[in-house]
């Protein structure tokens, strides 16, 4: 689940970087940057407060 949230993250660094050399010039692409970063950082946040498994 970790990674999953990282690769989200990622996802809305990149849609920003994209943003930002103008190859995509829509608000849309602003709020989805930040709803994936907010989403993959709570996907982290909720991963890591999971009590391990004893064994």
């Amino acid at each position: 689940m970790t990674r999953l949230g990282f690769f989200i993250i990622g996802i809305g660094v990149a849609l920003i970087v994209v943003r930002v050399v103008d190859w995509v010039d829509s608000e849309s692409a602003d709020i989805l940057s930040v709803l994936a970063i907010v989403v993959g950082a709570l996907m982290v946040a909720v991963d890591g407060e999971r009590t391990p498994r004893s064994q």
